[in-house]
């Protein structure tokens, strides 16, 4: 019967596996993770890679033996060697957009993340996961005058798809106190662009130029956890590194004037993934309480686009967050059982507009809600945040975001004795 069971629990977990892969696929081709007008710059909007996400950062200090934090790998040692986790996320976003006198609003729902991972030895930890990279979703429409004449034309700018991520992650148990992690990423897509011009009360239109950049290509990224214990506390210390490494790609360029003439080019050559630095510092008070802080820097100002220089400009985020799991062991009611997060971040961002430098900053709160006989926990979080301002007559993001996380625990490598 045990045997039995086992076989199921890896057949129900290889399926949410596969269901998972093919709705995250579906779902970047069919829908857009973003309606952000500033999807339009660099490679699109980046999209938040916290798989601790109801704190609102992804901390390179924390670790917890039923979390896997991807963003340092090295975390992975601590994961519960009794235990196979998987996770399916899924992120609801509500914006509202805000130009002058001007306001729309605008909703997107997509899944987010699908991830599983378990302790392949004492000393070694391992998960691969899917998640989006960046995402374009914009629908920008202007009228124009015609330069030396009085009539107007409109134009039209859209876009779509993104990039998409498999991390293959390994952390690495060295010393005690001492863990290394290395990530090794796939990044897979295409983003679409639009641009059509057509004349004011016009039927036909005068100019479409239609560009997609294809993408596949490899990188990878390393961390560290280094442990100082004290009393009944603990301090860590987390670092991360990524060199600026050329992934490649595809880009296909259609152009339609009046009168039906049609260009097309194909050129292949590659962009940069940029150098990136993080550090993380983490206290444990006890088992039950953590305070985080993390500052991440990635230097887009250094990176090329088909050997061109992307204008982009090095982006810092810094976070602050604190988890507290509400539950000392001895608990029997249900809101004792429950982990309680809240964070903070604010993120300089990559691009600029009209002098205007369009950063983020947002708040976070949420709960981790475990499943019956320790079998898993439901993650759900709240975000609430503001991107760009109105000056220069740019658009203000206001949104908020509903993160939902499902986490699953097997015990594959559990075996019970009978007397």
């Amino acid at each position: 019967m045990k045997s039995l069971k086992s076989v199921k629990s890896i057949v129900r977990i290889f399926l949410l596996v596969i269901i998972g892969s093919i709705a995250i696929s579906s779902s970047s081709i069919a829908q857009n993770n973003t309606s952000s007008p500033y999807s339009y710059y660099g490679l699109g909007e980046l999209m938040t890679q916290d798989i601790i996400n109801p704190t609102g950062m992804a901390s390179l200090s924390y670790r917890d033996g039923r979390v896997l934090n991807i963003n340092n790998p090295a975390a992975l040692t601590q994961l519960d060697s009794m235990t196979f986790i998987f996770q399916l996320g899924m992120v609801a976003k509500f914006s509202n957009l805000t130009q002058g006198n001007d306001s729309d609003t605008f909703n997107d729902l997509n899944l987010s993340k699908l991830a599983f991972g378990f302790k392949a030895s004492p000393r070694y930890g391992v998960a691969v996961s899917l998640s989006p990279y960046t995402s374009l979703g914009y629908d920008i429409t202007s009228r124009e005058l015609v330069e030396g004449s009085t009539d107007y034309i409109i134009r039209s700018l859209l876009g779509s798809g993104g990039l998409n991520q498999v991390v293959f992650s390994n952390g690495f148990q060295i010393t005690d106190d001492l863990s290394l992690g290395v990530n090794g990423i796939y990044i897979f897509g295409n983003n679409s662009r639009d641009e059509i011009i057509v004349p004011e009360g016009g039927s036909g239109f005068t100019y479409q130029n239609r560009s997609k950049l294809i993408s596949q290509g490899l990188h990878f990224n390393v961390g560290a956890q280094y442990k100082m214990d004290f009393a009944d506390n603990s301090l860590m210390l987390g670092l991360k590194y990524q060199p600026k490494i050329g992934v490649s790609a595809k880009r296909v360029v259609e152009v339609t004037n009046i009168g039906s003439v049609k260009y097309e080019d194909t050129d292949r050559g590659r962009y940069d993934v940029p150098e990136s630095y993080g550090v993380s510092l983490g206290l444990n008070k006890g088992k039950q309480l953590w305070i985080g802080a993390d500052y991440l820097l990635e230097k887009w100002s250094e990176t090329q686009k088909f050997e061109k220089d992307n204008l982009l400009l090095d982006r810092n985020k810094f976070s602050l967050a604190t988890i507290y799991n509400a539950n000392d062991g001895y608990a029997t009611k249900f809101f004792k059982k429950m982990t309680y997060r809240f964070g903070a971040f604010y993120d300089t961002g990559y691009i600029e507009v009209r002098n205007e430098r369009i950063k983020t900053a947002g708040l976070s709160f949420g709960i981790g809600m475990p499943l019956a006989r320790g079998n898993g926990m439901i993650n759900l979080s709240f975000e609430f945040g503001q991107m760009g301002s109105t000056k220069n007559n740019l658009v203000r993001e206001d949104f908020g975001r509903i993160n939902i996380e499902m986490n699953l625990f097997e015990n594959w490598f559990f075996k019970r004795k009978y007397q």
